[in-house]
């Protein structure tokens, strides 16, 4: 199992979205953000995805 948090993302959030592959967590986190944060489907660049992978924790 994986999971990232926002607020180690950097989002003052308490929410941690978990799955058990990589790409199963991008894509849950960035349904949640978009719902909670207001996010739009262009913030998702390449750059922030890559960001993102780096919080990714085996839990």
């Amino acid at each position: 199992m994986k999971s990232i948090s926002c607020r180690d993302a950097g989002f003052n959030c308490d929410h941690v979205v978990k799955g058990e592959t990589e790409e199963e967590i991008l894509r849950n986190g960035m349904e949640h953000a978009k719902r909670d944060h207001n996010m739009k489907e262009e913030d998702f660049t390449p750059e922030m995805q890559q960001k993102m992978r780096n919080y990714v924790q085996n839990s």
